[in-house]
């Protein structure tokens, strides 16, 4: 009769080997592939990091099965690319739908490197909000995974002790940690890449420095604010120059939310972009409102 550290080891060895059926290898850089989870009807996610080549990809299936790959689109900002695979015709991954796990819970990165199965154990080290990743991205949620990535992994999935997906697997967003790409973020950068082949990075079109705000004037106008962004440059083709915002002038606030640091712009534009809103300014020691189409920056991200 089995004991129960071997009884744990086969059950491990079973969940690895039905999570791997929507894992495939991504052969898009030398040396070794990459991994990639197939997310909806032929369609692959994977590590933006490990699409070398953008012509030329080609999956591979644990059955061995090749197939070509086309780029559909990538983001660097939250490492993740999208594939379209023809008759790919193994299961799409099952998702886990809430968000209900905690630090400490065992988790499980599978990737494929050739016809073989790679899985790595580990814990779910910790857990946070919404963020922007080191490299421009908006995470909904920061999952920070303690395991020992196998390179050709990358790309792959992050799985629960259900076999559920919680989020594609990369290095690629810290110098010194893993991170599971939560669902949620996956599913919205799928979206936009299908639909325009990029994410459309909302535009102002000024530049801004931080300043602060004299105290008698914040109380005097009941700026519930400390600082906010003075005007240093305005492109007059842009959102900020047809909306009328004028170098001096300081943005308090960018749809309802305040605004005190430049990095804070990004985040809250993301979304927005052909979108019209309120951007409360101080002009000449007077509060205004303008009203601010976002524009798409310009450009790859």
């Amino acid at each position: 009769m089995p004991n129960s550290l071997t009884a744990f080891s086969n059950e491990l060895a079973s969940l690895v080997e039905q999570s791997s059926a929507p894992v495939v290898g991504v052969h898009a850089r030398r040396r070794f592939p990459s991994s990639g989870v197939h997310w909806s009807t032929g369609v692959v996610v994977t590590a933006e990091h490990t699409i070398h080549h953008d012509d030329d990809i080609v999956v591979t299936t644990g059955s061995g099965e090749k197939l070509a790959a086309e780029l559909v689109g990538r983001d660097a900002g939250t490492d993740l690319a999208v594939l379209r695979v023809k008759d790919l015709k193994i299961a799409t991954a099952v998702r886990r739908t809430d968000t209900a796990y905690r630090p400490g819970n065992l988790v499980v990165a599978i990737g494929r490197n050739k016809e073989s199965s790679n899985a790595s154990l580990g814990v779910l080290s910790s857990l946070a909000g919404p963020s922007q990743s080191a490299r421009g991205g908006k995470l909904d949620q920061v999952i920070r995974v303690d395991l020992d990535l196998h390179p050709a992994s990358s790309g792959g999935a992050v799985v629960d002790t259900e076999g559920k997906l919680i989020g594609i697997a990369t290095p690629a967003l810290s110098r010194v940690a893993v991170f599971a790409v939560p669902n949620a973020t996956v599913d919205r950068i799928v979206t936009a890449l299908l639909a325009h082949g990029r994410v459309r990075q909302g535009y102002l079109g000024a530049g801004l420095q931080p300043i602060a705000l004299p105290e008698h004037l914040t109380k005097s106008l009941g700026i519930n604010a400390a600082s906010g962004l003075i005007v240093v440059s305005v492109d007059q083709d842009g959102p900020a120059g047809k909306a009328g915002l004028l170098i001096g002038d300081v943005v308090l606030e960018l749809n309802g939310q305040s605004v005190h640091r430049p990095d804070r712009v990004r985040p809250i534009l993301a979304e927005l972009v052909d979108k019209t809103i309120p951007l409360r300014i101080l002009r000449g020691g007077v509060l205004a409102t303008l009203e601010l189409t976002v524009g798409e920056k310009p450009g790859r991200d």
